[in-house]
């Protein structure tokens, strides 16, 4: 008997043995599948994490703020909780690598943070639009400058007039840097104050993405414009390291004036010699043509000169003269402000910026009147013919005509509205 209690106490102990052996395993299997799945799932946020500008976003925190108005860049830097020795520090870094001009109120920053419930570790703020500046707020890493993503790429676009030419080309997905660019190369050959309805323009140009993400920043190739009487063409060609656009026959476009000296505004009234006044409510001559546009729209100098007035008079307002040799002179009445730097004796140059719309004088709204003069008699600019410029250097021009029939191939292939077909318009991208 007791040999049979013995051996029953032996099973039963050997039976306990197995089964905490058994749990002992499984508990093993399980800390250890868990351990696997937790350096799994920590593979997996490796793996799905991002970078933003250096920065793991799985790691830091990013708030974008708005510079308010009459707010300084040291006092960003102070209400972020830098004393002020160590904003005088971050001062000093800065110098050279960004403008504090450029820092204006409504311009955004971001602040980068390791841990939402402290401080801001790092400053990011945009350089233009392709460039950011790095700042580490509490180290001795700052600045740094670093260059976003960008590619360039060749796209082309037209369009047909339908009511006006900018709507044209913005519905066209043409940027403003590009519409000027445009308007530089033919506003010695078109008037693009005259536009109308049927006109069409196709374009190839440079649109640079920044971030996979279109901009404004480009280069103009060629353009073309067909204003229902005439075509118009433009091919941007390099002499003697500089750029210009040159026409069909490789002469240059820029002439000695411009059309007109603002972009995109409308003519309220032209030359005459007889003109009822709006302000003085009688007839009188009107030797000048009034283009009107916003108050603080760019004017600019029609051709190169000298400043030989920049002054206030009851009448004009603040107007700039300029003489541009010995025939011709301009004139640029009811000016809201000179452009920085424009006084009598400065030089100027085509298409500088010498002041701004506005209504000063007698004017009932914002506009420039324009005034021209031939040996020293006012004439109609928009009936003056001036020659074009010489042709290019032999050496050169059997090049500029091959390069040319390239792009006038291309111009040619691109499948878009002419002014006596249809009025569609698109944007084709390549």
């Amino acid at each position: 008997m007791f040999g049979g209690r013995f051996l029953k106490k032996s099973l039963n102990v050997i039976a306990l043995i197995i089964l905490l052996s058994i749990n002992l395993f499984l508990l093993h299997f399980i800390i250890n599948n868990e351990i696997f799945d937790q350096k799994s799932q920590e593979n997996d946020l490796c793996i799905q994490g991002s970078s933003l500008y250096g920065f793991d976003t799985n790691l830091f925190q990013f708030e974008t703020q708005t510079i308010k108005a009459n707010q300084l860049f040291p006092q960003i830097l102070a209400n972020l909780g830098l004393n002020e020795t160590k904003v005088s520090k971050v001062m000093k870094t800065l110098d050279g690598y960004i403008n504090m001009r450029n820092i204006r109120a409504g311009n955004n920053y971001t602040l980068v943070k390791s841990n939402e419930c402290t401080h801001a570790d790092y400053l990011l703020y945009p350089v233009d639009d392709s460039r950011i500046l790095v700042c580490n707020l509490y180290g001795n890493q700052c600045p740094k400058i670093i260059d976003k993503s960008t590619e360039l790429k060749t796209e082309t676009a037209y369009g047909s007039i339908r009511s006006s030419l900018w709507q044209a080309l913005d519905e066209a997905g043409v940027s403003i840097n590009i519409i000027d660019q445009m308007e530089d190369a033919l506003a010695t050959s078109v008037d693009f104050h005259h536009i109308q309805e049927g006109s069409s323009f196709k374009l190839i140009f440079d649109r640079l993405w920044i971030e996979g993400e279109p901009s404004n920043n480009g280069t103009l190739i060629a353009a073309y414009f067909n204003t229902n009487s005439s075509e118009h063409h433009a091919f941007r060609y390099e002499v003697n390291g500089k750029y210009d656009f040159y026409d069909l026959n490789g002469r240059p476009l820029r002439k000695s004036f411009l059309q007109a000296p603002v972009r995109f505004s409308r003519i309220t009234s032209g030359f005459a010699h007889r003109r009822f006044h709006p302000v003085l409510k009688y007839s009188r001559p009107h030797f000048g043509t009034d283009y009107a546009a916003p108050t603080g729209t760019p004017i600019m100098a029609v051709g190169n000169g000298v400043v030989t007035a920049a002054s206030y008079t009851g009448g004009n307002g603040r107007f700039v003269k300029i003489r541009h040799d010995k025939t011709y002179e301009t004139q640029y009445l009811h000016m809201s402000r000179f452009a920085n730097g424009i006084r009598p004796g400065v030089a100027v140059s085509q298409g500088q910026v010498i002041g701004y719309v506005g209504s000063t004088g007698l004017a009932t709204g914002p506009h420039v009147c324009f005034r021209f003069w031939k040996n020293g008699t006012q004439v109609d600019h928009r009936k003056l013919r001036f020659p074009s410029g010489e042709l290019l250097p032999k050496n050169l021009l059997s090049d500029y005509l091959s390069y040319k029939d390239n792009m006038l191939n291309r111009i040619n292939s691109i499948m878009g509205p002419t002014a006596s077909l249809n009025n569609g318009k698109s944007t084709n991208r390549s």
